[in-house]
Order: structure tokens, then sequence, then C-alpha cells
């Protein structure tokens, strides 16, 4: 996985790390609430400054005394004395202290924990100190509990709704920590971050609420499914919508609006008689015809002995040149629906005489040679659909020719339509349920078992908050537990100490091998990896993280092209080896990506040859096997191509093939096993030196060269939706190529790369999707001038809190070191010192929390070294 990519997942799913003075300001918290209990006691009984002895006064207060506050004789500060709390008389109970006026127990009291005054920010008070437990719709989202405790209301905040990575998606409110989209708008397809984006008053495909599709012919008015103009559902079956087109003989002006026999529907006042029919009986239809003598152009005029002859205008005593007689009438063979080509041969349903042959009316056809005329309508008959014998698969309609799935069974399997293919199709982002494909037939969900319940729609447990438990329990992990004491912590279900390698500083801010935990803090910054175990040095591999491991496979070793890879553990420092059976050709500067459960690795190319390749490989880690791509419909074949998991796809765009850039790209359905190419309407051209993130929603691309100009045009592309969009021009980056690009959670910061001339640069802006605009950014304390080449030098990472510059090169030197980016503070933070290695066309792979750099090139060497750092 891309630096960019891990950034971006990590960003969605990580919480942040609590800061590394936390064990130092618990301690601080424990003895200034201390010293506040013995001042409070010391206090407790002292007499009001601004009131007299009573043995002084004669048992009487000080004039200025407040009212209410003189108590037996003696003025009292009522808001914090114990005998007299809030009101003479009113004595607080043993292990009680007044506080403002109310008793309180302050080894429990939130609003006054271990001393009066003592706040708990949204967290629990467990025997007088504040706890990191968050009280019931709280919760700590920027890891630092010690200053702002639970700082966010999950209850009604939009950008964190139940949950700290709970993000609501564009346009969504927070309701009781439950998103909710702003009616009409609709969140159909359950991804996070595309945002309310249907419109359910006008989307034929979620009308009104997600799921609910218009059928064929259907429009969506106002949240509601109807027929489209033209068109009505006279069989009252959803599947194929509005089946029935209207100004029919059929359904002239509605649903069973037939016309009789020899009329036509005009479309506007309704049936009529066709061209050359009469109505003579006055009952429904047009039974007489024009030509024929007895009633010659009209009911009453029937042809005398003298003429007998009638042209369908007037009788006479022959036909005319050109007209046949047919039993006394004159007739155009060519055009006469009568007397099609011959006397005696007339059309049938729905045809019509074209130059003297017999012809089916658009969308008919003759598929029964037993039936007079074109019986058959190809534009909706599921057993003639556009042809007469071409079938639609079961549970397939036909809708204007052309086979399609039914609304009620949408999903295409192959050899039918179904309600669903697999459970895959019946996800419904709710983590409470488990959602199955019954037969094909219909989605199941399956809610919380028992003694569990539904945490803000992420998943089932025995309790959400403190809340849910009794005995004096706190929630943690989802379960209920007892508190912590003697200076230990709930993280995660289990009472664990902060200066722990596991949980230093934090909950969960695990250390992993090489590095102790020091006053809260991961020591040293730089660790060491093994090499035992190690994978061949080289140069150029695909790598990715992969949740819990390094995945690096192919490049160049000192033997040749590869085609083995490893996994490396940074909890237990260990490497193992990967299943090679299977595994793509042997390549360098391939992409990889992680699905979550499957690594995708694709294109690359020969390390001789500046060609690239269009297959790949997915490789599956826990059963150790490799299966080969699909190459139909796959982008065309590159190198270097950037490659990020969309969610539910991986997008390959750009790269380079016979030493050019390539622009486009595709989708790749692992599931499906198939391409998809993705919109070139709008697209970014092919650069050399794009710099790129990747957001959860979006491809970000900016600047780059094209031939010997740079250029500052950005763009994004949402693999959703399909769409490209241009980045504004107004206050971006300067034009430059080789920039570093990271994604900081909710902005774009651009920075560093090099001029036309080749020169490094140092500056950079931040792009703000939301307001659509860009900002500059402060360049004190920033890293030295330099530029990131794609897969050669130059990491970037996203804490969480901090973007990662680091890496590069300025000019011929190549850089080691790199800087923080704080974008709360708007400022560069610490520095990264230097690895102990240039690591060049090497691994560099961002974890979310450290940064691996193994093998590639010292100078002109390969090293068999790997380092990690950690900010």
């Amino acid at each position: 996985m891309s630096p960019q990519e891990s950034s971006a997942r990590e960003t969605r799913h990580r919480r942040p790390t609590t800061g590394a003075r936390w064990p130092l300001l618990l301690t601080l918290a424990v003895l200034t609430g201390a010293c506040s209990l013995l001042a409070e006691s010391a206090l407790s009984d002292k007499r009001s400054e601004g009131g007299l002895d009573a043995t002084a006064t004669g048992g009487g207060c000080a004039p200025d005394c407040p009212d209410g506050a003189c108590c037996g004789g003696t003025c009292v500060a009522l808001d914090k004395d114990r005998e007299h709390c809030g009101a003479c008389g009113n004595a607080c109970g043993d292990g009680e202290s007044c506080c403002g006026g109310t008793c309180t127990n302050v080894l429990n009291d939130p609003s006054h924990c271990g001393a009066c005054g003592g706040t708990c920010p949204n967290t629990l008070c467990v025997g007088g100190h504040c706890s990191s437990e968050c009280v019931f719709g709280f919760d700590n989202c920027d890891g630092n509990v010690v200053t702002n405790g639970c700082e966010v209301d999950l209850t009604s905040d939009p950008e964190r709704c139940g949950g700290c990575s709970l993000r609501c998606a564009a346009g969504a409110i927070c309701n009781a920590g439950e998103c909710a989209c702003a009616p009409p708008l609709l969140d159909c397809d359950n991804l996070h971050d595309t945002g309310c984006e249907i419109d359910g008053s006008s989307d034929p495909a979620n009308c009104g609420a997600c799921g609910v599709t218009c059928g064929p012919n259907m429009e969506c008015q106002a949240g509601v499914c109807g027929c489209a103009p033209g068109y009505a559902d006279c069989n009252r079956s959803p599947d194929d919508g509005c089946e029935a087109t209207l100004g029919t003989e059929v359904d002239c002006r509605g649903c069973g609006d037939t016309c009789a026999s020899g009329m036509i529907c005009d479309g506007r006042s309704g049936c009529a008689c066709a061209s050359g029919r009469l109505d003579c009986d006055g009952a429904p239809g047009c039974e007489a015809i024009a030509i024929d003598p007895t009633t010659c152009g009209a009911c009453d005029v029937r042809c005398a002995p003298e003429k007998p002859y009638c042209d369908g205008a007037a009788c006479a005593a022959g036909c005319a040149g050109g007209l046949a007689a047919c039993d006394y009438s004159c007739v155009d063979t060519q055009s006469s629906p009568f007397h099609c080509g011959a006397c005696g041969v007339a059309a049938g349903l729905h045809q019509r005489c074209d130059r003297g042959e017999l012809v089916c009316d658009e969308g008919f056809a003759d598929c029964n040679p037993n039936v007079a005329g074109c019986e058959s309508d190809v534009s909706r008959d599921p057993q003639h659909c556009g042809a007469c014998g071409t079938a639609c698969k079961p549970g397939a309609v036909c809708v204007s020719g052309a086979c399609t799935c039914g609304a009620l069974t949408p999903h295409d399997c192959g050899t039918a339509c179904r309600a669903c293919c697999s459970d895959e199709d019946c996800s419904d982002g709710d983590g409470c349920t488990i959602d199955v494909c019954e037969g094909g037939t219909r989605c199941k969900s399956t809610g919380c078992a028992d003694g569990e319940q539904c945490c803000s729609l992420v998943a089932c447990r025995q309790c959400c908050t403190s809340a849910d438990c009794s005995g004096g329990e706190i929630c943690s992990g989802g379960a209920c537990i007892a508190p912590c004491g003697g200076g230990l912590v709930a993280c995660e279900g289990e009472c664990v100490s902060l200066g722990s390698t596991d949980h230093c500083g934090a909950c969960g801010n695990a250390c992993l091998s090489g590095r102790d935990c020091r006053n809260g803090e991961c020591t040293p910054a730089w660790a060491p990896m093994t090499a035992t175990g190690a994978p061949a040095p080289r140069q150029m591999p695909a790598a990715t993280w992969i949740g819990n491991a390094l995945f690096l496979w192919g490049g160049r070793t000192s033997a040749g092209d590869v085609s083995d890879g490893a996994l490396y553990d940074p909890a237990r420092d260990t490497w193992s080896t990967l299943g090679n059976e299977g595994a793509p050709s042997p390549r360098v500067l391939a992409a990889a990506a992680w699905t979550g459960s499957r690594v995708l690795v694709w294109g690359g190319g020969s390390f001789g040859s500046l060609l690239g390749l269009s297959t790949g490989g997915v490789y599956d880690p826990a059963a150790r096997t490799w299966r080969a791509m699909s190459a139909t419909n796959a982008p065309t074949a590159r190198r270097m191509p950037i490659g990020v998991w969309t969610g539910t796809r991986l997008l390959i765009w750009g790269g380079s093939a016979g030493g050019a850039p390539v622009a486009g790209g595709g989708l790749y359905n692992p599931v499906a096993d198939a391409w998809t190419p993705a919109s070139s309407a709008g697209a970014a051209p092919a650069r050399e030196g794009v710099a790129w993130a990747w957001s959860g929603t979006e491809l970000y691309l900016f600047g780059g060269r094209a031939g010997e100009a740079t250029t500052n045009e950005g763009y994004a592309y949402n693999p959703t939706t399909d769409v490209w969009r241009s980045l504004p021009s107004a206050d971006a980056p300067s034009p430059r190529t080789e920039a570093f690009a990271v994604w900081m959670g909710d902005r774009l910061l651009v920075w560093g790369g090099q001029d036309q001339e080749g020169t490094a640069r140092k500056g950079g802006a931040i792009y703000d999707p939301a307001a659509d605009a860009w900002r500059g950014i402060d360049d004190k304390g920033a890293p030295s001038d330099r530029s990131r080449v794609e897969r050669r030098t130059g990491w970037t990472g996203w804490t969480g809190a901090q973007a990662l510059i680091a890496g590069g090169r300025s000019g011929v030197t190549l850089r080691r070191d790199g800087k923080l980016y704080d974008p709360m503070m708007m400022g560069w933070d610490a520095g990264m010192s230097a690895a102990s290695k240039q690591h060049t066309y090497g691994v560099g792979v961002w974890t979310g929390t450290e940064l691996i750099l193994w093998s590639g090139l010292d100078g002109f060497s390969l090293v068999p070294d790997g380092e990690r750092f950690r900010p």
C-alpha cells in the first residue's frame, strides 16, 4: 500500500494517540487533587474573613455578611462550608464536600473530582481522579484526555457521530449518535466519503428511499415512482415498470383504452377511423371501407351500375391508370392495407403495406407464422426481446428491445437475474447485522445476539457506554468491567498501565519491537529491523501495509528480476515468506494495494526494458496462495502506476510505458475478477512527476511535467461516481514537478518539488475540498528544499495529527531526514532524524504509526538493512 493510501485508511479507522506526557500529568493531577482535599478540609470550619467572631459582636454577623449566610451568629461561606452547604444547617454527609453550595462526593463527581472545581471534561471520576473513561455520549477523539478530556459529543457532532472515526457524510446531520441525511438526500452506497450522494426526490434507482427502484419507463417524481409521459403500468407489475406505451391502438389514452377494429389512436383526441375506413353502423369500430362501391368515400354513397368502380373518393366507370381493380375497388397495391401487392392480400395486426410488401410496425415482429400480422411486441416481450426467438434469462425483463434485470431481481448472476447473487449484494452498511443472500431470492439480516446491543451501527457489544453497566462497573472495549485501580486505566476491556510498551501514554499506543516506553513516549525514534529470515536485498519491489505487517513482492535482486516476497511483522520483528505458487511473472515497479483480506499486485515491467505489463495477481495471506487477475479490459500496460484501494475496487491510474508518461486507468473488482475503464471526460493528462494522494474518496493529482514545461494544474477523481473535477488555480502552489503530497484527514498538503529548471522548491499550500480553495503555509522551520521522486526517494505519512515529509532529493543530494507539519498549529513541528541508509528504490511504507524503510540502494550497493521511524 502506498504511503498515501495507508494514510487515508488510518485516518478513517485509527484513533489518535494521547500525548506522551500522560503519566506525568496524571501524577500531577492526583497530587493536586490530594492537596485540594487537604486545603478544603482545613477551610471548611474557618470563619468568614468578612465576618466577626460571635463573641466579639455579641452573637451577630457583620453588616456586609451576605443574606442567608449568617448561621448561628457566624458568617459562613455557603458555597464551601460542609456544615452549612448552600443554606444554614444543611450539613454534608460523611465523605462529602461542599462545592458551590451543593454537597457532593469528590471521589466520583466529574464536576468536582478530587476537589471542588476539579472538573473532568466529560470523563468519569473514579476514586477522586479523572479517568480515561468517557461519560455517556462523549469520546476522547484527539487522544489528549489529560488536556481536554472527552472533547467530542458523539450524539450531535457530524464530524464524529457515534464514534471518533464515524464522520457523517457530506450534507448529513448527527441525530442521537446516528448520521442522517437531510431529506430528500439519501446515503445509498453506504460509503462514508461519498456523502448523501442521492437525491431521493428524483433518482429513479432510489426513489424516496434507498433501493426503491423505479421500473422501466418510470420517473421519480417528488420521491414517488410514476410513469414517464407516454407510458402506463397496465399489468400492475413492478418488475417491468410502465410497460404499456400510450398512444397505441391497445392503450390509446390510458390502460384499456383500446381502439376498435378499423380505428387508430391519433394521440390527442383518442381513437379515430384509420385512413380509408368509415363508421357507418354507429357501433364501435370503423367497419366500412371507403374504396368499397357500397360506401364509396362516404357511408351513404353507393355506386350505380354505370359507374360500378370506386377509387375511395368517387364512383367511376373504370379504374384510372396506376390503380388495380379488386372487386370493383380501385386501389394502389403499393400502399393499400387491403390489397398489398395483389388483390386480397390484407395487412394484419401491427402490419402495413410498404411498396407492395407487408412489413411490421416498428417494435413488432411476426414470430408466429400461424397468426396473421406481426403479433409479437419485441420491444417488451421477454420471449422475443429485440428479435424473434431472443429470450431473456430468468428474472429479466425486456425493455425497449433489450433484456435487463427487473426491479425485484436487480442483480445479474450470470445464468439468471436474482434479488441477490451473494452476501455482498445484501450489505446494508450496518455493523450490527449479519447480511446473507438466501437462494438468490431475498436478503436476510440478522441482528445482535441475546445479551448484546447495537452500538452506533458499528458493532454488537455487551455495552456501548458505562451507563449500560451496573454494579459500579464501567464499559471498556464493549464489555463491562470493574473500575481500574492502582494507577491503571481501562483499555479495550482491560486495566493497563500507560507506562507499558503496549499502551505507552495512551490506550493502544504500542511501541512495537525495538523500543521502550519512557515517560509516556516510545523510544528510540528509529528501530532496526532484523535480517534473520529476510528476503534477498532488492530494489523496486511492490510493497504495501496490510494492517499488521509489511507486504513486499518482486523487484530486482543481484541475481535479476524475482517473483518472490515476504511479510514483516514489526510487533515481533520477524519475517515470513510468501507463497509463490501462481504468483505473477518477475517484475519491478508494480503497484500493490491491500483490500482488507487480499493483496492486489498489478503492472510493472522488466528491469532491462522500458515497456510495461498489464497483468497482475491476487494474494491471500491467510491461504498463502495467488490467483491471476483478469486481463480483459485492463488498463494499457505500464510501469510504476498509482494503485489505491477505494473500498470496493482497485484504482489504477497513470504510470509510464516506453519511457513516456501515460494517462488513464481502470477499476478492478476482485469479487467479479473484472475491469472497468475509468472515465476520460475531464481527466488529468499524462504527466511525469505528478504529486498524488488518496483521500478515501478521491484521487488527488497535482503538478507534473509535460515535455519541458511544468504545471500547477490539479485534478480530483471520484471512482464511485466516475467523475473528474479540476482544482482551482487561485492561490495554488507555483508550477512544479515531483512534489510531496499528503492527505491530512480532511485537507491536501502539497509541498516541495522542483521547478522547470530542476531547482528544488521549499514552499507549498493546503487545499480544502470543503471550501474548494487553496491557502499558503508558513515555511518557517520547514524541511530543506527537496523533491520526491516516485518509487525512488521521498516518503510521506499522516499520524492522525501531523503530516510527515521525509527523504527526497535536492539536485544530486539524497536526503534522509524529514519534518512533521501540524495543520492545527499551522506550522512545522519536530524533525525526523536521518535514516542510517538512503534506501533509494527500496521499500518506503507508512503504516499509520511508523515509516518502514527496507533495502534498496545506498549509493550504488544493494543493502540488506531495514529501519523503522516512529514520530
